[in-house]
């Protein structure tokens, strides 16, 4: 999808590794987010990221990447592989929340200050995902949603 880079649609970046999860819930956010115009990079398994590769799941509509699972470097991976096209917002449930954090905290300015209301803050949640930089002085996280101050 490099070449929708700069167009202007919002970028989010989803971590999740359903060897320790469901991969059902990141999908279908994936494919609400896509449906919502958003442009979307699911970062996962090796194996998830084949299975979803062959299946063709995707049909060209949003990327899967597999790195989480590696054992020796996932967070220079994830640094690596979005050092030219940043994420607006990264997105991530609780198997991936050390290598969404530490990549992220090299990514300066995510995300501008509309991109998350109350009401995305609660789609997420739903799923039971969380966004990255968290915002404690907007939003107070509570299972099963997202309650604004």
């Amino acid at each position: 999808m490099a070449e929708e880079v700069g167009t202007g649609r919002r970028h989010v970046a989803i971590f999740a590794n359903p060897l320790q999860g469901q991969a059902l819930p990141a999908l279908a956010v994936i494919e609400e987010l896509v449906r919502r115009g958003y442009r979307v990079t699911y970062a996962t398994s090796s194996e998830v990221a084949a299975r979803l590769a062959l299946t063709e799941a995707t049909e060209g509509r949003w990327d899967v990447v597999g790195f989480l699972d590696d054992s020796v470097s996932p967070i220079s991976l994830a640094r690596g592989y979005f050092a030219d096209d940043l994420p607006d917002l990264v997105v991530y449930d609780s198997s991936a929340v050390e290598v969404a954090r530490a990549a992220a905290e090299t990514w300066d300015g995510l995300p501008d200050p509309d991109f998350v209301d109350a009401r995305f803050g609660e789609f997420l949640t739903r799923f039971g995902l969380a966004f990255l930089p968290e915002k404690p002085s907007l939003y107070r996280v509570v299972p099963g949603r997202v309650v604004a101050y």
